[in-house]
């Protein structure tokens, strides 16, 4: 019995191992994919031409394809099962890059965006869900640390590989996005192949997709309070990292004296890398100096983008994407440390839900704002305007914080 037992228990961890495998990699090659364009936007803005708020649409446009995901289709991989979500997200992932590939003009680029969304909302929510079913013991502060890692990973990954690209010059709007259909590809046929463990995220027996109705997000009146402070905070963290993700070459190039697109290109990717570094350090840090620490640290980044933008100094530029990056990351893990607090388990789903729709709506509405204005006052002028709100948002945030006695100095 014992021989037994023990040749059967390497065998449930292959099972496993694989299945976690499998979800990994879906992670990555969703955020790698959603991340991709990000250098290349200056790079179809001066072959076709279009505007700054045309530019900024485009990028928004992925979000209106996450949001309209989260609230329809983000608890149906609770039913359906998590790969049989992840599979045709993926699907999504890579008709979105075929797309890119073929598209001639900005409307080609919106409809890339849009698929790119929808799959990104399908395929994170289900893979971050199997990877805490399939983390043996429900260690679930390890399967979170594994999915923030390919989160991040992708995010850089996305950008510097595009990036490369435009060094290479030949094929820069092309080779990237065949990469991203190889890994959906190979992402799909391990999910389809690998064993999966009988008992975890399957579909349920009684279910019946003609009968299921997107649920709605439902907020308790008794949390309301607690809600507005995390939702405040996740804002403030997401509103730099949406103008880098967009924009950051463009502003790089036009504004600090960066003339290699290339170069350029690599700010977004550092960001990315440098807020994810941020966040694994800080997530053992006591919560109520982060809020004093992720909102100063901020507020200095942004200050030293606005002395860039006027001294036009790349080396300025860069010392603003580690410090805005570093603030960012410590203001983020204290949004979502709050949130996860408060949300009791039986309604946790949703709350977190609204909690990230209030994120992806304020990255939108970032982008699209800076696009408009700068097509109107100037690039250089709104920049500096954006500097000085988040800053004072930050300022407001940490007075609150204070005041309430959910942050202290020391």
């Amino acid at each position: 019995m014992v021989m037994k037992a023990s040749s059967v228990s390497p065998a449930k961890e292959d099972r496993r191992g694989l299945a976690m495998v499998a979800a990994l990699l879906a992670i990555f090659t969703t955020i790698f994919a959603s991340n991709l364009p990000t250098p290349l936007y200056s790079f179809w803005q001066a072959r076709w031409g279009f505007s700054s708020t045309a530019l900024t649409a485009v990028f928004s446009i992925y979000v209106l394809g996450v949001v309209a995901t989260l609230l329809t289709l983000g608890s149906l991989s609770d039913k359906l099962g998590r790969r049989q979500m992840m599979v045709p997200g993926l699907l999504f992932i890579l008709g979105g890059a075929v797309t890119f590939m073929l598209a001639v003009g900005i409307y080609g680029l919106g409809i890339a965006r849009i698929l790119t969304g929808i799959g990104t909302g399908i395929v994170t929510g289900a893979a971050s869900a199997a990877l805490v079913e399939l983390e043996p013991n429900e260690n679930w502060t390890r399967a979170a640390t594994l999915s923030a890692l390919f989160f991040t990973l992708g995010a850089f990954a996305g950008p510097t590989v595009s990036s490369l690209a435009l060094f290479f010059g030949s094929g820069a709007d092309i080779w990237p996005f065949m990469l991203v259909v190889a890994l959906a590809t190979g992402t799909i046929i391990l999910l389809l192949t690998a064993p999966w463990p009988a008992h975890i995220g399957q579909r349920q027996s009684n279910f019946r997709l003609r009968a299921w109705r997107p649920t709605t997000i439902k907020l308790p009146r008794e949390l309301l309070g607690a809600f507005v402070f995390a939702a405040a905070t996740i804002c403030l963290a997401w509103s730099t990292g949406s103008l880098y993700a967009s924009l950051g070459p463009s502003l790089a190039m036009n504004l600090t004296g960066i003339s290699d697109r290339a170069v350029a290109g690599l700010f977004a990717a550092a960001w990315q890398l440098m807020a994810g570094f941020s966040q694994f350090a800080c997530q053992r840090q006591p919560l109520n100096r982060l809020l004093i620490a992720g909102p100063s640290i901020l507020i200095v980044g942004l200050m030293i983008m606005a002395a860039s933008v006027l001294l036009s100094s790349p080396g300025l530029f860069a010392l603003a994407t580690l410090a805005t990056a570093t603030g960012a990351g410590a203001t983020g893990v204290v949004a979502i440390a709050s949130i996860s607090q408060v949300a009791p388990p039986a309604e946790r789903g949703g709350i977190i839900s609204a909690f990230y729709l209030m994120a992806y709506l304020t990255m939108a509405s970032v982008v699209l704002g800076v696009g408009f204005t700068s097509d109107l006052i100037g690039f250089g002028t709104t920049v500096l305007g954006f500097t000085t709100l988040i800053s004072l948002a930050a300022l407001a945030l940490m007075i609150s914080a204070v005041r309430s006695g959910r942050a202290t100095f020391w």
